[in-house]
């Protein structure tokens, strides 16, 4: 009788171990897919933000409006002229080097980073090409 018994209690308790076991290895499985699900969600959207949202253009500055930081380029692609209005936190490039608004000139290439709002187009560089 012992021996029955002694045997029903490791069978009982072989089943709760493999029960325990299954239970840990679900719970690890989940643990994981939110953690990659939540590194996804806050890493995601970053660049989803960028890649929608800002667009440059390479054309030739056509007007330079230089009381209003205004410019006018046609794109190189022979698109609609584009208007850019660059506010205080605009960055002006030439070879790679920090200039002014005042470097921009009529007929010079350049390459506008910008993000459209509505019919607005905001820019946020300005590099000179040539």
């Amino acid at each position: 009788m012992k021996l029955t018994s002694i045997k029903n209690h490791l069978a009982m308790l072989s089943v709760s171990v493999a029960m325990l076991a299954a239970q840990s290895a679900q719970s690890a499985t989940t643990d994981k897919a939110q953690n990659m699900s939540s590194a996804a969600g806050t890493a995601a959207p970053a660049v989803q933000s960028q890649a929608t949202n800002e667009q440059t253009v390479e054309g030739t500055v056509q007007k330079v409006v230089a009381m209003k930081k205004e410019i006018y380029v046609t794109p190189a692609d022979g698109s609609k002229k584009m208007e850019f209005y660059f506010p205080e936190s605009a960055q002006y490039l030439k070879g790679g080097q920090p200039v002014g608004f005042e470097a921009l000139k009529e007929g010079q290439k350049v390459r506008v980073t910008f993000t459209r709002k509505g019919k607005r187009l905001n820019p946020s560089k300005a590099e000179i090409l040539e």
